[in-house]
């Protein structure tokens, strides 16, 4: 016995409309955004407060958020391919313009705005881990500085030997 195609595609088909998934995965994706950045202020403040150990914790917690965003891209990718969507365009934006309802346009700008607002939190957290990844040895170096240590030298000239010192405060007295 074989089953026809549109039997097949009803059958897989949820029973909620294409838009209104959309609604729910739009929503869902600007809650998992919202907690990314929540996430990002904790571990900035933890980096201001040179905290590494709740930094690793908020780092943890951050990894977390960002699989549940790299799930939302799998539902995307799901609604795009929906046999309910509509057939122009290539993201949801466009697709719900597509329809020509007001309801849909509106959906489409608040996909626009929660867009906007991973593409902020995107320079967010880039900004943060270059600041974190300079930060990282600060309190070795500025130990190491104070003692007059030598340290490795960011760029070495070719010829350059590293001087040494006797200590920070010993040549300031």
């Amino acid at each position: 016995m074989t089953q026809s195609p549109k039997s097949d595609n009803a059958s897989s088909s949820p029973a909620q409309p294409w838009r209104n998934r959309v609604e729910e995965y739009v929503e869902q994706l600007a809650q998992v955004a919202e907690k990314i950045d929540l996430i990002l202020d904790e571990t900035r403040v933890h980096t201001m407060g040179l905290r590494s150990d709740e930094v690793d914790a908020s780092t943890a917690q951050l990894m977390s958020s960002i699989s549940e965003l790299e799930d939302m891209v799998q539902r995307r990718e799901e609604l795009l391919r929906a046999d309910d969507a509509p057939e122009a365009g290539l993201s949801l934006s466009e697709k719900l313009l597509y329809t020509r309802k007001i309801e849909d346009a509106r959906l489409a700008r608040r996909c626009g705005e929660v867009a906007e607002a991973i593409a902020t939190t995107h320079q967010r957290a880039t900004a943060l881990f270059v600041c974190q990844y300079h930060l990282s040895d600060f309190q070795r170096d500025l130990l190491n500085r104070l003692a007059g240590a030598t340290g490795p030298q960011t760029y070495n000239r070719q010829g350059q030997t590293p001087q040494g010192g006797s200590g920070l405060f010993n040549e300031a007295a």
